[in-house]
Order: structure tokens, then sequence, then C-alpha cells
């Protein structure tokens, strides 16, 4: 296989999880929105700690795939 095959399959995996991730991430910021006056604060401070380290996960999975499109257009050169 060659390395540019393989930077497809990488930045296709990495693709699926940006997009479990966002995913993920905006249901959690809407069930907070809907829940916060009516839930625990626990419950409530868990699901926005849980959305900043989604937030952060998110903008990592992102820069990676980046680096790999970039990599992948060096190769094609």
């Amino acid at each position: 296989m060659s390395k540019l095959d393989e930077l497809k399959g990488e930045v296709d995996w990495l693709g699926r999880w940006l997009n479990v991730s966002v995913i993920t991430d905006f249901a959690l910021i809407g069930w907070t929105a809907l829940n916060y006056e009516t839930q625990k604060d626990v419950l409530v401070y868990s699901a926005i700690a849980a959305i900043f380290g989604l937030s952060i996960a998110i903008l990592m999975i992102n820069r990676s795939a980046m680096q790999k499109i970039r990599a992948m257009k060096d190769l094609k050169k």
C-alpha cells in the first residue's frame, strides 16, 4: 500500500471520528440547554465539562486531519 493510500485511509477514519464527535457535542449542548434548570448541578457541570472536552478533541482531530491532507498534497507533487 502506498503512502498516499495510507494517508487517505487515515483522513477518512479521522473524518468519521470528527462527525461522531461533532454530533455528540451538539447533542450535549442541546441537552444542557433544555435541562439545566431541572437537573442536579453535578449532572449539568459534568455535561459542561464534557462539552469542553469534546470541543478540544474536535479541534485536535481537525488539526490532525488537515496535517494529513497537506501531506497528501505534498506527495502528489
